[in-house]
């Protein structure tokens, strides 16, 4: 493609019933959690050794390499959030407090923070307006239904999917099924809207689905196998309902 060319737009012409991943899709996951850190560094001297910015870093990078084990089955969702807590502890120099506490903290600091992705609540709405909607995550179980219910989601989905409902998590080919069957539509009439390229992008596609991928702005890829990839919603209404308005409400 030169630098005169203009974008694809993707053929959404089949779909029939849209799904949305929730955490850095629709509801700004990242922020909460990287808040959240800060304010469970501010109650504890011990984690003051250290700058607020390291010991979040830290616990980010444990937290997602114990997720991917997570989804492999190689660890429990108890230790899952036991781990995350006492890796990062270790990793810091630290080496006296109790994870259980610090987690109840976190996690209460953490729904203080929950906030929309820009303009994707607008996004949703409008969707749901055209097209029947669910939503799909990975998350637990207990924290996704106090998602669910703090930002009303009910109000836009028919359906709403917890893989720790369900038994599998994305990418396994088996949610993305039990979706379709939920959905009552066939997989090539299914658009999945997500962030990860693992996760959503990739299960998605591997599922016969048509996919759109969310980007944070300024990150391009070059390779991949979404249908679309978008960095602000309003490309997405575009692509979905492109006679109409777009601008957020």
């Amino acid at each position: 493609m030169d630098s005169h060319s203009q974008p694809v737009r993707p053929d959404f012409s089949t779909v029939r019933f849209i799904y949305f991943d929730l955490d850095d899709t629709l509801i700004d996951h990242l922020k909460a959690q990287e808040r959240a850190l800060v304010d469970v560094w501010t109650q504890y001297p011990e984690l003051q050794r250290t700058e607020p910015k390291v010991f979040a870093s830290e616990f980010a990078g444990t937290n997602y390499r114990l997720w991917e084990a997570y989804r492999s089955s190689e660890v429990s969702q108890s230790e899952l959030r036991r781990l995350r807590f006492e890796q990062t502890f270790r990793q810091i120099g630290v080496g006296t407090l109790d994870w259980r506490e610090v987690d109840e903290i976190y996690m209460d600091c953490y729904s203080r923070h929950w906030d929309w992705i820009p303009d994707a609540r607008d996004a949703l709405m409008q969707v749901s307006r055209h097209f029947p909607t669910g939503i799909m995550t990975n998350g637990f179980t207990f924290v996704q239904k106090k998602k669910f219910e703090y930002f009303s989601l009910n109000r836009y989905a028919r359906h709403l999917i917890i893989s720790e409902e369900v038994g599998y998590l994305k990418p396994d080919p088996r949610i993305f099924a039990f979706a379709a069957e939920k959905a009552g539509f066939k997989p090539s009439e299914l658009l999945y809207v997500g962030d990860s390229y693992s996760s959503d992008i990739l299960g998605g596609c591997q599922c016969g689905w048509k996919t759109a991928w969310y980007l944070q702005p300024g990150k391009a890829p070059e390779r991949h196998l979404a249908d679309l990839v978008f960095s602000g919603f309003r490309e997405l209404l575009q692509a979905l309902i492109p006679d109409t308005k777009t601008n957020p409400t």
